[in-house]
């Protein structure tokens, strides 16, 4: 134990660091990758239940009573820890920052058993959020079990959150470029190296798991006609404005639950959905859950756009109800699985009123899931990476990247924020901050825009409840003096008091902000 709490990149060359990353993707793809097995074996036996129920409407009652006894102990585990509400990767952001302390045990298991449950009932939610959690609990269970520092246990963290999203999707290079742009917004090399590592192997352990095809195989293998570029620019657009949509309502949900139900306590919102859930099984089963199967059936067959808008609004509306219970689920895949909606909408009308090859149909599917999600989350490079993984195949770059560009570019004009850091600030405002009277670190990047660079730290007004101690400058560590001018591509090592080490790095990003 005491090796690992004075590991640091300069001494061991960052191996040690990899070794713990290489740990943390066997923990977590483990976890996460039971935790898929279950989320599937249980959405598999409610299809089976729903296709009887259709057959033996008398069973219905019983299904009912069933359904209410999950809700009440789906509501009993998240009142036990409201920490695993929702997608989780609020609270990670949260925890990166400072702001958060969490129990990584408590919200380990119960994560896994409530998300389980709650994606496996048919609920339209994703196994992305709660995969994230489940493998930063498990960075941060081994950062504690090693004793690391702050600065080593976020690193781990951070591993663990991009070994969770590999193990869910099959995607290594989206886990990573995730933690670097959605959750730390900034470039790290030891983040970078030790997070690969965790993903490749956490990916490893799901491929083997689950095979070695891609977990949204659509065929991606054709090379995407030029004279249909100016389609993939409308179809941004498009793809924005319906993600303002998805955005603002999402974020009005705990308001509009509140207003409709006033006297029932947030925990057993559940029932609602639980309720709700039924005559949508009871129609058709197979539009239950995050949506990735139903998308690998559409595309399969020919569909009016009558019926793909009708299924779109459909999914759109339970997809809020389902989000608006705070059960552990994520909106991640269903996000994803509305775009390829829209995008297949969108090519059935090109082929049916504008002569367009109907061979181009699944491509537009899979622009539309990227451009969505960087609407909506505000992070293309996330988005891009991930659908590339998703489908297979990099021959359809170009395109996937303009669309994506397109939509984030509308999305920043509609002055749409990223979904995630929303709902950040909102958790935040729960939690207190208050000194602890134990001393801790954090880093702060200077970024090559940075308003510090060139500066002398004597000549920078510094909060008072911070000392900088070391700059950590390439693979060397340098002590911090008054007359030490400030580079780009430094990071800061502050010390300050463990309770208010949050509001600190968050006062200390915005001296470091750019020009």
């Amino acid at each position: 134990m005491e090796f690992w709490s004075h590991l640091n990149p300069r001494r061991y060359r960052k191996s040690g660091y990899i070794a713990i990353g290489a740990l943390i993707g066997v923990l977590a793809g483990s976890a996460v990758s039971l935790f898929r097995y279950m989320i599937g074996f249980i959405l598999e036996q409610v299809v089976t239940v729903y296709s009887f129920l259709r057959e033996q409407p008398q069973w219905i009652p019983a299904w009912i009573l069933f359904s209410l006894v999950m809700g009440v102990i789906l509501g009993q585990i998240v009142k036990s820890d409201p920490d695993i509400k929702g997608s989780g990767i609020p609270q990670v952001e949260l925890q990166l920052q400072g702001k958060m302390d969490m129990n990584w045990w408590s919200v380990c298991w119960k994560k896994f058993v409530g998300g389980a449950i709650s994606i496996g009932s048919g609920l339209l939610l994703g196994r992305e959020g709660p995969s994230i959690q489940l493998g930063a609990s498990v960075g941060q269970g081994v950062a504690e079990t090693f004793k690391a520092n702050r600065v080593q246990k976020n690193v781990f963290i951070s591993s663990g959150a991009g070994a969770g999203l590999a193990a869910a999707f099959n995607a290594p290079i989206a886990g990573l470029m995730f933690v670097l742009e959605e959750v730390h917004h900034t470039f790290s090399p030891l983040v970078a190296v030790t997070t690969l590592t965790a993903a490749i192997v956490a990916n490893f352990i799901s491929l083997n798991v689950f095979g070695t095809h891609p977990s949204l195989n659509l065929g991606n293998d054709q090379r995407f006609p030029m004279e249909y570029y100016g389609y993939v620019v409308l179809l941004g657009i498009v793809l924005a404005i319906f993600g303002l949509a998805y955005h603002r309502l999402t974020l009005a949900l705990p308001k509009i639950y509140k207003t409709l139900f006033p006297k029932v306590a947030p925990y057993n919102y559940c029932l609602i959905a639980f309720m709700l859930i039924i005559p949508l099984g009871i129609w058709n089963p197979h539009v239950l859950g995050g949506g990735g199967e139903l998308v690998l059936a559409l595309v399969k067959e020919n569909h009016t756009v009558q019926f793909l808008v009708g299924l779109f609004v459909i999914r759109f509306v339970y997809s809020m109800i389902s989000y608006g219970t705070g059960l552990p689920g994520g909106i991640f895949l269903p996000i994803l699985s509305l775009g390829a909606l829209l995008g297949l909408a969108y090519a059935e009308f090109l082929i049916e009123f504008l002569g367009v090859d109907p061979s181009v149909r699944v491509s537009f599917v899979f622009f539309a899931m990227a451009g969505y999600f960087a609407a909506i989350g505000k992070a293309p490079l996330t988005a891009l990476l991930l659908v590339t993984e998703m489908v297979g195949g990099l021959n359809q770059l170009m395109p996937l990247g303009i669309c994506t560009l397109v939509a984030y570019i509308v999305a920043d004009f509609l002055k749409m924020d990223p979904i995630y850091e929303v709902l950040a600030e909102r958790l935040d405002k729960e939690h207190s901050t208050t000194t602890k009277g134990e001393r801790t670190t954090f880093e702060i990047p200077i970024m090559v825009d940075s308003s510090l660079v060139g500066k002398a730290i004597r000549e920078v007004e510094w909060p008072k409840e911070i000392i900088i101690a070391t700059i950590r400058r390439g693979a060397k560590e340098i002590v911090a003096k008054g007359d030490t001018i400030l580079l780009s591509g430094d990071i800061l090592i502050v010390v300050c008091d463990e309770g208010i080490v949050g509001a600190m790095t968050e006062q200390m990003t915005k001296i470091a902000s750019a020009i």
